[in-house]
């Protein structure tokens, strides 16, 4: 099995070697480096997901060392860097590994990273956590490191509650009563600060985001316009959603001031089903981020290397669309949540 997982590896570089020769891997742009743009920002994080990398499709790591030039193009120091999940293909320590070598070395004080499905469904869910764990504590200093799927993790003055699925399912989520009343404390504490809290699963509600429309599908002409705001469905098609605890986790979130629930899992590009109001009166939102790794769909800019440049300022969080791969923002499709 070594062996064979050498030569994998051996292939993979080959494979890499050539995209590189060949343009396959493209240099940022410098022109348009990453920086502050807010007078005022607080805290500032570049925010992807669904980087996926494997041995066998190298382009995926290509587009990741990309991003990671990108990112080391800029001279700021990043508060934070976060993938929501599916992280590495098949779970396996290899891939966790690939994906370290190209971001352990940002200018970033912490790395907040989130299971997926494609991260845990293959192995035993001990096992699956284990490998996960190992790979984010690596990341983070000791005093940041977790020792659950789901955990708080403070970036300064702002929290961030990380979910995760507690078992190996293959799309979906199971997320246990004790997680949900986990989430419900920390969210009740949380939000009395009046600051916007961050809710981070790879799977997003039953229904949202163009569920299930975007899930598995081939690229739609309906990527303009605004999604309304989500209604909880009668009889809910949980596909590509977190599952069966979609209408509880809904509960909770929207129970509380100033929540945005960040997702990935949908390979969506930068378009309508970017964003969507989970719960208007209590300014809850949803943003689903693109992938990394892999080519993007029903999305106006469905490149992958695609992710957002967040700055959190007093008033507001400013989700900047960005090609990292290309280095350049995508400002027509910018994101700005107010905190009421």
């Amino acid at each position: 099995m070594q062996y064979i997982q050498g030569l994998f590896q051996e292939i993979a570089a080959l494979l890499l070697s050539i995209l590189t020769l060949f343009g396959g891997v493209v240099t940022p742009s410098t022109n348009q480096i990453i920086k502050n743009i807010a007078p005022d920002t607080v805290i500032d994080f570049v925010l992807t997901g669904d980087t996926q990398v494997c041995d066998y499709m190298p382009e995926r790591e290509a587009n990741l060392m990309a991003l990671a030039e990108d990112i080391n193009n800029s001279d700021i120091e990043l508060d934070a860097f976060m993938i929501v999940g599916d992280i590495a293909e098949n779970g396996m320590i290899e891939e966790f590994d690939r994906v370290y070598s190209h971001i352990c070395d940002f200018n970033v004080k912490n790395y907040v990273m989130v299971t997926g499905n494609h991260d845990i469904r293959l192995r035993d869910i001990d096992q699956a956590k284990g490998r996960f764990l190992d790979f984010m504590n690596s990341l983070n200093a000791e005093e940041n490191a977790q020792n659950e799927i789901y955990f708080k993790y403070m970036v300064e003055d702002y929290t961030f509650l990380v979910m995760g699925s507690e078992k190996a399912n293959f799309e979906d989520a199971f997320i246990s009563d004790a997680q949900l009343q986990w989430l419900n404390i920390e969210l009740k504490e949380a939000t009395k600060t009046g600051k916007p809290v961050f809710v981070l699963c790879h799977y997003p509600l039953a229904e949202s985001h163009g569920l299930p429309g975007t899930w598995g599908s081939a690229n739609s002409d309906d990527v303009y316009g605004q999604l309304p705001t989500y209604e909880v469905p009668e009889d809910p098609d949980f596909t590509g959603s977190i599952g069966k605890q979609s209408e509880e986790v809904f509960d909770i979130i929207s129970s509380y001031k100033n929540v945005i629930f960040i997702t990935g899992h949908l390979h969506t590009g930068f378009g309508k089903n970017s964003y969507q109001v989970i719960n208007e009166e209590n300014n809850v939102i949803g943003i689903n981020v693109p992938s990394v790794g892999i080519n993007n769909k029903d999305g106006a800019y469905n490149n992958p290397g695609t992710g957002y440049f967040v700055e959190v300022t007093p008033d507001a969080v400013y989700f900047r669309a960005r090609d990292f791969a290309l280095g350049k923002n995508i400002t027509d499709w910018d994101i700005v949540v107010d905190v009421k």
